[in-house]
């Protein structure tokens, strides 16, 4: 939760955000002096309660008085490249029998979201066999236009589509180096530190 007024306690903290869930950890991150740092962080006790709460941007958080941004956190072991914004995911370990309707149908249905685009990748055309039509590689893309879906669903990592355990991860344009994917690497949302 970034933009914290500095003169918030913890309980006017805590006190807002139990509105979504019950919370299982709060902290307003403050300096050696005491004073509020303008952000922290709150833990609820379920993931509906975080759900609830990242839908609410919509509307806005105030809390006492001040707009407030709340974005998810992403783990603090995360790599550094995984904390940018993204709405495109790289999908690895797919069934290779797993169509784009399966995966979009999975993404909407489980998730409750839109899915953009789902992008297949195949076998190249003249590294197969003549008369042999390309076959899917067994990883792919999926684009989300909403950045909390995206960071929620590559925070699970691993998720069980078509019967198989599919790892989800940010994607990066080709070139950067490092990581799984065929060089890409995932990217995960930016948290004040």
């Amino acid at each position: 939760v970034g933009g914290i007024p500095r003169d918030t306690s913890d309980d006017q903290f805590r006190d807002y955000f139990t509105q979504f869930g019950e919370i299982s950890d709060h902290i307003v991150i403050k300096d050696n002096s005491g004073i509020s740092k303008g952000f922290g962080f709150v833990t609820f006790a379920s993931s509906e309660g975080a759900d609830e709460c990242i839908k609410h941007k919509a509307e806005g958080h105030i809390v006492n008085g001040k707009s407030v941004e709340v974005k998810r956190a992403i783990p603090r072991d995360a790599e550094p490249d995984q904390r940018e914004k993204n709405t495109k995911m790289f999908l690895g370990g797919l069934n290779r029998n797993t169509n784009e309707d399966q995966i979009k149908e999975y993404f909407e249905t489980k998730f409750n979201c839109q899915v953009e685009s789902v992008d297949l990748i195949y076998e190249k055309k003249d590294q197969v066999e003549p008369g042999r039509e390309p076959q899917r590689r067994g990883f792919g893309f999926v684009t989300i236009n909403d950045f909390d879906i995206v960071d929620h669903l590559c925070v699970i990592r691993t998720h069980h589509i078509d019967g198989k355990d599919v790892e989800v991860k940010k994607a990066t344009p080709k070139g950067n180096t490092g990581g799984g994917g065929g060089g890409r690497r995932q990217l995960v949302l930016l948290i004040y530190d």
